[in-house]
């Protein structure tokens, strides 16, 4: 893709039984606000048909509406931190060395970075949503699907880490997927200070399953009591993903 980073497929990981995650149907993105025309050629020559937009309004306003192919469906699923409903999205030129380091420096941006995270598994609001993300793909003739968030990487990764959880992709297949998103980031102005809240890190994904625990209990629970789902659902999913 041209403009649209941290564009990927789904496809291609394994799951403990021998199964294979099929090719061409699921892919993942930051934000499509920018797309060139060579990458609206691309996303219909994919047979992009559904596209989940997990942004809000805030970054609505920031980055503008995706630009898509005439004809498809989009469906707007706006995920907030219930801690930081504006995210972080302020402009960063105007602080001081001194007031950067004061609110990112010792630490203090991983941290945020991993309290984040776990809320996107904990927050019932969030749980509900990703719930009806899962139902969105499973609805007839909605792939192939794409999602996406603003940078590809948080709300998008936890979308695709419990989807190749639910199909069995053994977790540490998953943990390397989500860390992908690192080939894809750009240094910014600010270099390490910043650095967490643009990259993923094992650890916040660490945070979620950690937090999926104490909340759920187990992945399954997590399934049904979180994300609403049942096993028809699952095996649904898994008829459809895998071959």
């Amino acid at each position: 893709m041209q403009s649209i980073r941290n564009f990927r497929s789904l496809g291609g990981q394994t799951t403990a039984e021998g199964g294979r995650v099929r090719s061409g149907l699921v892919y993942r993105s930051a934000h499509l606000a920018e797309a060139s025309d060579s990458d609206i050629e691309a996303l219909v020559e994919l047979g992009i048909r559904t596209v989940f937009d997990f942004r809000n309004q805030g970054d609505l306003a920031v980055e503008g509406p995706n630009r898509l192919p005439d004809g498809v469906e989009q469906v707007s699923l706006p995920m907030a931190d219930s801690a930081n409903p504006s995210g972080i999205r302020e402009n960063f030129a105007s602080f001081s060395a001194e007031e950067l380091e004061e609110r990112f420096g010792n630490g203090k941006a991983f941290q945020w970075m991993k309290d984040a995270s776990a809320r996107s598994v904990s927050d019932p609001v969030r749980t509900g949503q990703f719930g009806r993300f899962v139902q969105g793909l499973l609805a007839p003739g909605a792939v192939p699907v794409l999602f996406n968030c603003s940078a590809g990487k948080d709300r998008t990764g936890w979308a695709a880490s419990l989807l190749l959880l639910a199909v069995g992709v053994p977790e540490q297949q998953v943990v390397d997927h989500y860390l992908e998103t690192n080939q894809h980031v750009v240094p910014g102005r600010y270099g390490d200070l910043m650095m967490p809240l643009m990259a993923v890190h094992e650890d916040y994904f660490a945070e979620q399953m950690r937090v999926l625990a104490d909340t759920w209990g187990t992945f399954d629970q997590y399934w049904t009591d979180g994300l609403g789902l049942d096993g028809g659902h699952r095996q649904a999913l898994r008829e459809l993903l895998l071959d």
